[in-house]
């Protein structure tokens, strides 16, 4: 219903626009008259305040990442980091390099802010930004990527028409309207996290609540709400209320009449995240950037402004608009296509995407499992005839370790680097191999991958991963809650290589079980 109030709306305005037209020797079709509707100067309020508070709440991100030491934790202390296949070179700078990148970063996101520069700045910025988010792999969020991509996507807006420093000195570049399909642009990505955040809600698990569950047993001891998160049926109030908040929401913002009460859901809804969940500036950016659904006009109305005059839009069919024109529109059609398509690519692998993680970065799959493992690396150098466990904590930060040990993909990657630096500092090549013990979603432990697999044998990227191990834990009604150390002795284990030395090199005269540490 809302969809077709709002073409019929727009279509209106279209007719209305480009009534001094009409005299037009060719009629446009409904296709023209449909890709003409994207080009219907709109007021350029609305994105001059996205920028603005775009370049503001990055720099603020880089202050408190800064503020925090999040940047010496993340890009300074760990010797290791975890790449995306295919981007194994892009490495952080050494020793003061990432702190200048951040400042790089800041100073960058503050011009945008301002409109000084504004493509050259925006340019700049996407370019830095993409260099930090593939530093490290452990460090993944779903706001990330999509910072990500409206870094990349403003780079080709208008945004410096309105409000802007570049305004107030090149006129040529003043104008208070942008095209339509500028707004839509960001009206899409915006969306994106909301819309395949609620498809990817619609598994049994986040239904019956079981992540949920664990998030809210650590917050039992927060003051007043506590123990009504620690509620029986809270987890599924929470797994409910999110699924169909973010089902919902895209097309209550479209339809006017539902506008004001679905922001007020988006406010409250935000607020509620920042202080239940540690998610850093996303929730703010989600408040600010989704006033993108208002009229583009809600910021001169809001201060009463005088409305600004649009210009009327001559009809333009299809095939009358220049080549560059239709070849740009053409590549949009095939990156919202892609945007559209990437976050289903799971379905290709099969299985529980939760438990093998195969599709779940790039697929604003958000807060949909609680994850807990343990990892132990057993390095074998089959010509000494001796095998020891490797002192993780020099090699990986606290952060990564608490991370890393969820994804069969980084657990390989650690293995490569460490059968690699053996084989720089001794020459002789090494079998790696890993027990790794899961809780998924308040299921007992069981085995993620195979420990029998030598995993400096098995390549990295898009192949199948025969040693991952099927999830085959049932849900159960109470989460799993033992220690860390019980762990082994719940799981059936297969005969693991007997560990002779310790990582300094110490021999072991009679062989014990390694502690376990939690990743």
């Amino acid at each position: 219903m809302w969809i077709d109030y709002f073409l019929d709306d727009k279509l209106a305005d279209l007719e209305y626009a480009t009534k001094a037209h009409a005299d037009s020797a060719v009629e446009p079709s409904q296709a023209d008259r449909l890709h003409q509707l994207f080009f219907v100067p709109v007021d350029a309020a609305s994105l001059a305040v996205f920028r603005i508070a775009f370049g503001l709440v990055m720099v603020w991100w880089c202050i408190d990442d800064l503020r925090l030491g999040r940047v010496r934790e993340l890009l300074v202390l760990p010797k290791f980091h975890f790449a995306y296949y295919w981007f194994d070179v892009v490495q952080p700078w050494p020793q003061a390099g990432p702190y200048l990148h951040y400042i790089a970063m800041l100073l960058l996101a503050a011009l945008i802010a301002v409109g000084f520069f504004y493509r050259v700045c925006m340019l700049l910025f996407a370019l830095c930004f993409t260099i930090f988010f593939l530093w490290d792999r452990t460090n993944y969020q779903n706001h990330y990527f999509l910072l990500l991509l409206l870094s990349w996507v403003m780079v080709l807006l208008p945004l410096n028409r309105v409000a802007a420093i570049d305004a107030l000195e090149h006129r040529s570049l003043c104008a208070p309207t942008v095209p339509l399909w500028a707004v839509w642009l960001v009206r899409f990505h915006i969306a994106l996290p909301y819309v395949f955040g609620g498809l990817a809600k619609l598994n049994s698990d986040w239904l019956a609540g079981a992540a949920m569950r664990d998030f809210l047993s650590l917050k039992a001891d927060m003051p007043v709400v506590g123990p009504w998160l620690a509620a029986p049926d809270a987890p599924a109030f929470f797994a409910w209320g999110g699924l169909l908040f973010d089902l919902g929401i895209v097309p209550l913002l479209l339809w006017k009449r539902t506008r004001i009460p679905a922001y007020v859901a988006v406010v409250i809804f935000h607020v509620m995240n920042h202080f239940l969940f540690t998610i850093h500036i996303f929730p703010w950016f989600m408040i600010l950037a989704t006033t993108v659904f208002c009229e583009p006009d809600w910021p001169r109305r809001l201060i009463r402004l005088p409305a600004v005059a649009l210009p009327s839009s001559p009809t333009v069919t299809w095939t009358g608009r220049p080549l560059r024109q239709r070849a740009a529109l053409c590549l949009t059609c095939i990156y919202v296509v892609f945007q559209l398509l990437f976050p289903l690519r799971h379905h290709l692998y099969g299985g529980d995407i939760g438990w093998h993680e195969r599709g779940h970065y790039f697929a604003w799959r958000m807060m949909l499992r609680s994850k807990q493992s343990v990892v132990r690396y057993y390095i074998t150098d089959p010509q000494l005839g001796e095998t020891w466990h490797p002192n993780l904590r020099g090699v990986v930060s606290l952060d990564q370790l608490t991370k890393f040990g969820r994804d069969p993909e980084m657990i390989l990657d650690l293995a490569h680097y460490l059968a690699n630096e053996y084989r720089r500092e001794t020459g002789r090549e090494v079998e790696v191999r890993a027990l790794v013990l899961s809780c998924y979603n308040g299921r007992k432990p069981q085995l993620l991958i195979d420990p029998t697999v030598d995993l400096a044998k098995e390549p990295r990227g898009f192949y199948a991963r025969s040693w991952i191990m099927p999830q085959q834990e049932p849900r159960p009604a109470t989460a799993w809650n033992r220690p860390i150390a019980e762990w082994e002795a719940a799981v059936a284990i297969p005969p693991l290589p007997v560990v002779t030395r310790r990582p300094n090199g110490e021999r072991i005269r009679r062989p014990h079980a390694a502690r376990w540490g939690k990743s």
